[in-house]
């Protein structure tokens, strides 16, 4: 979904859900850094950071090490697992199929219909207030 998800969206959602300024643009900066971290084509451990059902797993495991560290990083990365599973859809699906010409460009935002940005800012916003809620993180 590129900056304007894992970056600029996903500052405003983490400020929305009440986190602070400087948190929001750790959470933001981790989220958008993780595809250089782990490039999905680097490996196939790091393919499965972006694909579901895999990603979903990962997200998982990256929101107990920032909730258990209250490791905003992690949080990122928690984020940015969440929101490509939905977005690439399981097994990449939505990108064999855009490859192919039967469906649109799945890191696109603006080309994104209106029940995946509503899925991706629903995952998003419930994963940064769980995460306050759990930490009591105050900001």
């Amino acid at each position: 979904m590129g900056p304007t998800v894992h970056l600029l969206l996903t500052r405003a959602w983490a400020r929305e859900c009440g986190f602070s300024g400087e948190d929001a643009e750790v959470i933001a900066q981790s989220n958008l850094a993780f595809d250089a971290r782990f490039p999905a084509r680097g490996s196939l451990a790091n393919l499965t950071r972006h694909f579901a059902p895999w990603a979903w797993l990962w997200s998982r495991t990256y929101f107990r090490r920032a909730v258990g560290t209250r490791d905003l990083v992690m949080l990122g990365y928690a984020l940015h697992c969440a929101q490509d599973a939905v977005a690439h859809g399981t097994l990449g699906e939505n990108h064999l199929l855009a490859d192919v010409g039967l469906r649109r460009e799945p890191d696109s935002w603006d080309m994104a219909p209106p029940g995946i940005k509503s899925r991706i800012e629903r995952v998003s916003r419930g994963r940064l207030l769980r995460y306050r809620r759990l930490r009591g993180h105050s900001t």
